[in-house]
């Protein structure tokens, strides 16, 4: 084994020893979650570049299980446990320096005062963002000012979170106005094309943006598919329907 496969195995090895120390499980690979309250998981994930140096830049999420369970039923996909999370931030950017963070680990170097300085992070600012967004309406209002890096959050998550708080007119017009974005849509022209790349394009491309302009997006379909099926339960919750009611616990 080379010495940089020992090097990441014994950083993996400090890193999962001490968050489980902080009452933390490792999930997968990567991947520690914690239990916040019923139906919320704090998660942290380990973004690793490991390219050329070997750096990690703890991603911090929390995950609504009940909220993704009824996005991933309205979008007709198999629904897979802590799979994802709800809202997350790198943990640069919850620091008080807001920016983004990693830390470094090389071979020969003490690398364990470097996973103690990274968890210690992790157990005082990560934990303190998930305590901060635990609750379904904490959650709806980061996901409306700060739902950039979960992409779709703001068109998926935050109405099906609306629908679940019982605000049913903000859900209603979450989807509404997405739907009218995706109607509005037009593909870019061949000039725009060309002007954003700062060349011209070859034959062939232009011949398929030309062949293909005027089909289906398949995202704006997906989303469509997922509409039809959150007005159904919309109208259900405004006649009392729970819209978790139908939903599996498997």
């Amino acid at each position: 084994m080379s010495n940089r496969k020992l090097l990441y195995r014994e950083v993996f090895r400090l890193i999962q020893e001490s968050l489980c120390a902080h009452g933390m499980g490792k999930w997968k690979q990567g991947v520690f979650t914690r239990g916040i309250r019923e139906g919320v998981t704090g998660i942290v994930g380990l973004n690793t570049a490991t390219k050329y140096d070997f750096h990690i830049n703890p991603i911090i999420g929390v995950r609504y299980e009940p909220l993704e369970r009824l996005v991933v039923g309205l979008e007709g996909r198999e629904f897979v446990p802590y799979n994802g999370d709800t809202i997350a931030r790198p943990i640069g950017y919850l620091s008080e320096s807001r920016e983004y963070k990693t830390w470094s680990f090389e071979e020969g170097e003490d690398n364990a005062a470097v996973v103690a300085d990274m968890v210690h992070e992790i157990a005082t600012v990560g934990f303190r963002y998930m305590e901060d967004n635990s609750t379904l309406e904490q959650m709806c209002e980061r996901i409306a000012v700060d739902h950039h890096f979960i992409m779709h959050s703001d068109v998926y998550q935050l109405p099906v979170g609306y629908l679940m708080l019982g605000r049913y007119d903000d859900a209603e017009r979450v989807v509404r106005k997405h739907l009218d974005e995706i109607a509005a849509h037009k593909p870019p022209t061949i000039e725009e094309h060309e002007a954003a790349q700062g060349e011209k394009l070859l034959p062939e491309v232009i011949a398929y943006l030309q062949k293909t302009k005027d089909q289906p997006i398949p995202a704006h379909e997906d989303y469509r598919r997922f509409a039809k099926a959150f007005f159904e339960k919309l109208e259900a919750a405004r006649r009392g329907i729970d819209p978790l009611a139908s939903l599996t616990t498997d």
